[in-house]
């Protein structure tokens, strides 16, 4: 891959090529934006271009675009995923820190992840290039410590140091952080460009635009939902099943209908961990119960749409019946109050809130059965 094949995010990038241009770049820059819409595909390939000994210069219409050749020592290393001067900083090293054996990956990312993976290694020259990049993954994940500890690292850099924050939540970051740091701004991709990818992968128009959808125009989340191989069904076949479920659904299935999605959702938390062994347990098993939560959202939001004849684009436009069926069993204002319920819930993931409860509790909100459980941490 090259930084030309970024799907959506010439804005972005355009910003980096001029400030190298221009010999303008900072040595800390914050990429921001949702998820999957590519901040970490242009980190890597971004910091392939740092890296490069012979880097491609083409001119273009408004200036000129640097690309790593591919060619050099610097670039068959860094393809190899073993470049000495590129660094990707994530809290499941927390197991690799001095007191890190054993433990588990935590939530937040760890002050002992950034210290002994980045503040103590700025220090050191670079090996086989002129600089040396660190990307921190999930940034919205430091907390106040982490971030403490940062300060005088982005404050004062080495010459050749260049640090990637990719962060999908800004509110999170200290203003103390954001000041020290350039913020690049990473939009949605376009549905249609998502829909083009899926299909040259294989799957049909419905699926394709199902998860097009789904993602909130992000291409990395519809990649890893319709890609992902498991034993006997497919992420689809579930969600199909699940809006169908909820087409039909009645309040004394809830207990039914939660455990159903206790266990699918665990093999589909297997087939996740199965290719990707480096992201923690946890943080797989948070992503399906969003995936599940989302898909309801999407199914109670499609629901609603109906109801006010809203002329937009369904998520479901593959089930109709089933949603009209799901918008007949309630009026706008029911509709609404069970969507933001189901965002509240999505929140109780993060909080680490049984998973059971969680479905329970949204599904005998689904029913409208008035009984609201609080959340038991």
């Amino acid at each position: 891959m090259s930084l030309k094949q970024i799907f959506s995010q010439d804005k972005a990038i355009g910003a980096l090529q001029k400030a190298l241009a221009a010999n303008k770049l900072a040595h800390a820059y914050i990429f921001a934006g949702p998820d999957g819409v590519g901040k970490f595909a242009t980190a890597t390939e971004w910091g392939k271009v740092l890296l490069c000994n012979d880097p491609i210069i083409e001119k273009i219409s408004d200036g000129v675009f640097y690309d790593s050749c591919g060619q050099c020592q610097s670039c068959k290393v860094f393809e190899g995923a073993a470049h000495p001067d590129y660094h990707s900083v994530h809290k499941e090293l927390r197991q690799y820190t001095k007191d890190g054996k054993g433990k588990t990956t935590p939530i937040d990312m760890p002050i002992d992840v950034i210290r002994e993976f980045l503040i103590e290694k700025v220090a050191d020259r670079p090996m086989m290039s002129k600089r040396a990049v660190y990307v921190i993954c999930e940034a919205e994940k430091l907390n106040t410590s982490s971030q403490n500890a940062l300060l005088k690292v982005l404050e004062e850099p080495p010459e050749y140091c260049f640090i990637i924050l990719l962060c999908s939540k800004v509110k999170t970051l200290l203003a103390t952080t954001l000041s020290r740091c350039q913020v690049v701004q990473f939009g949605p991709v376009d549905e249609r460009r998502i829909i083009d990818k899926l299909t040259r992968m294989g799957l049909g128009s419905k699926e394709a635009t199902y998860w097009a959808r789904f993602s909130e125009q992000s291409i990395g989340s519809a990649i890893s939902w319709a890609g992902l191989e498991l034993q006997d069904t497919s992420c689809y076949k579930i969600k199909k099943e699940l809006v169908s479920k909820l087409s039909k659904y009645k309040l004394s299935e809830a207990i039914e209908f939660a455990e159903w999605l206790s266990e699918t959702g665990k093999k589909i938390s297997k087939g996740w961990s199965e290719k990707e062994m480096e992201i923690s347990k946890k943080d797989i098993t948070r992503r399906t119960q969003k995936g599940f939560l989302r898909m309801m959202i999407a199914a109670l939001d499609d629901a609603m749409k109906i109801k006010i004849a809203l002329d937009q684009k369904l998520v479901n436009n593959d089930q109709v019946p089933e949603i009209k069926a799901i918008s007949s069993k309630d009026d706008v204002e029911k509709l609404a109050g069970k969507i933001v319920k189901a965002y509240e819930n999505t929140r109780w993931v993060d909080s680490n809130v049984n998973e059971k409860l969680i479905f329970e509790e949204l599904l005998l909100n689904f029913a409208g059965s008035g009984i609201i459980i609080g959340p038991v941490v």
